[in-house]
């Protein structure tokens, strides 16, 4: 089974300071919560699949999230935590006792909108036997992470460091679950972090090192947004 890992535990913080008091998930886009948007582009997925969602204890507590959550994905799995992890990485871990080492995983930002058939991306992994697969935009902003490439295969991946004009659009996957795990202790176990933060992509440098096929789908600007501000928001109410 594939299992849609979708972690919601970060900070709302800087939508807090302007003025929304929900969780940044709850935050609205065009009359939906955010992470409403993110769910239905889920259901293009054709094969067996299960979401599994990472959130604050707080929130459930305050705000009812998990609620939310079963409503939006009524078969999801929800691993409420009682603190801040220390990245997503960290907060990804956290679902390892709901994921069966032959399932395999995708990870998905929870804070931006692909405009895209994710079944599309699922299609192209299983047709290059792909070990991992990410999908990347154009840029060249320090902010996102990056990867390096080789015709079709992805040979280096870098945090918050731009190393091509390949960005990664917040969506991993990975063919085997018990070899993401691994591959994840193996990134902490080395201290890889970025500001003090484990992320998703050091991760794929250990499949990398390992000989495992990395392959990559390059989607358009236009059909990714996301969402880190509320200045983004804005934009995307005003222009779509």
């Amino acid at each position: 089974m594939l299992k849609i890992i979708i972690p919601l535990a970060g900070s709302s913080e800087i939508f807090h300071k302007a003025g929304f008091p929900y969780p940044k998930p709850l935050v609205e886009i065009k009359g939906k919560p955010m992470i409403e948007w993110v769910i239905e582009k889920t259901s293009s997925i054709t094969i067996p699949n299960q979401i599994v969602f990472v959130i604050k204890d707080e929130d459930a507590t305050k705000y009812h999230l998990d609620n939310t959550l079963k409503l939006l994905s009524p078969n999801c799995e929800i691993v409420k935590i009682k603190n801040e992890t220390k990245g997503g990485l960290c907060s990804v871990l956290m679902t390892i006792d709901k994921i069966d080492n032959d399932d395999s995983i995708l990870i998905l930002n929870s804070d931006q909108i692909i405009q895209k058939d994710l079944s599309e991306f699922n299609s192209y992994w299983l047709d290059k036997k792909a070990d991992v697969g990410v999908v990347t935009f154009k840029s060249v902003h320090p902010r996102w992470s990056y990867i390096l490439t080789d015709g079709e295969n992805v040979i280096q991946t870098a945090e918050k460091n731009p190393i091509s004009n390949r960005a990664i659009a917040g969506y991993y996957y990975f063919n085997s679950a018990k070899l993401f795990f691994e591959c994840a202790f193996q990134t902490i176990i080395n201290d890889v972090q970025s500001d003090g933060m484990f992320f998703i992509s050091p991760v794929i440098n250990e499949f990398i090192l390992r000989n495992k096929k990395v392959n990559f789908y390059e989607i358009e600007n236009k059909d990714y947004h996301s969402f880190y501000s509320p200045k983004l928001i804005t934009e995307f109410e005003n222009y779509n």
